[in-house]
């Protein structure tokens, strides 16, 4: 797959990393106000430097995982810093009533290489985008020579989100923020000689990368 106009997918990961840390950002600015309107002992004190404590880590979270996802060259990791940095991001939402935990299902506990941290990490937000109303998101990287990981999205409510249709599309021009992240993550997948499977069963979501044949091109251009 071919990315025509990389400047249209600029703008639109840009788009979709602020939207992913507007509510975290956004409810800092609503801690602050508080205190302002109430003052240092008031009432709401102690509510408002929760709420500030609260929304400061979820955004250091999120920054932290998007950085990596959405920014430059993936670095290589270990498995515990893998864990954790997704752990701390799909804990990092808002509302215990859309919280997704983590499940991990790394036996081999080898290290990830810069490649596979930037596509894991992708697949993780479209899994993410799939459950509106929380759940779980289970990592299984495969044996070494199946180059495979799969990712389970699972809970109540669970959608097909915009962003897994687009791992398909053709056209980055006819997609909107979220799609486009599932467009650069198949860009992700086609550069290391990979595809990406979904099934949906209702409410599960399984994800898997999978090996291309030799008589499918591989690489994938900006």
């Amino acid at each position: 797959m071919k990315c025509d106009d990389p400047a249209v997918l600029a703008e639109l990961l840009c788009a979709r990393l602020c939207h992913d840390l507007a509510g975290a950002v956004g409810a800092v600015g609503t801690g602050v106000e508080l205190l302002a309107d109430d003052g240092v002992g008031g009432e709401l004190a102690d509510d408002a430097l929760a709420l500030l404590a609260g929304s400061a880590a979820a955004a250091i979270h999120r920054l932290k995982f998007l950085r990596v996802a959405l920014g430059g060259a993936g670095c290589a990791m270990s498995s515990d810093q893998m864990r954790a940095i997704i752990g701390d991001f799909l804990n990092s939402r808002m509302g215990e009533a859309d919280m997704v935990r983590l499940e991990w299902r790394d036996g081999e506990q080898r290290n990830w290489d810069g490649d596979e941290v930037k596509l894991l990490l992708n697949m993780v937000l479209l899994a993410r985008d799939c459950l509106p109303r929380g759940g779980s998101v289970s990592v299984e990287r495969l044996p070494a020579a199946s180059c495979g990981l799969r990712i389970t999205a699972q809970g109540v409510g669970m959608m097909t989100a915009e962003s897994v249709k687009a791992l398909h599309a053709t056209d980055v021009s006819t997609l909107r923020p979220r799609g486009a992240q599932g467009f650069y993550t198949a860009l992700l997948a086609s550069r290391m000689s990979l595809s990406i499977n979904y099934e949906d069963s209702h409410d599960r979501m399984v994800f898997v990368t999978i090996q291309k044949q030799k008589n499918e091109k591989g690489g994938a251009g900006f």
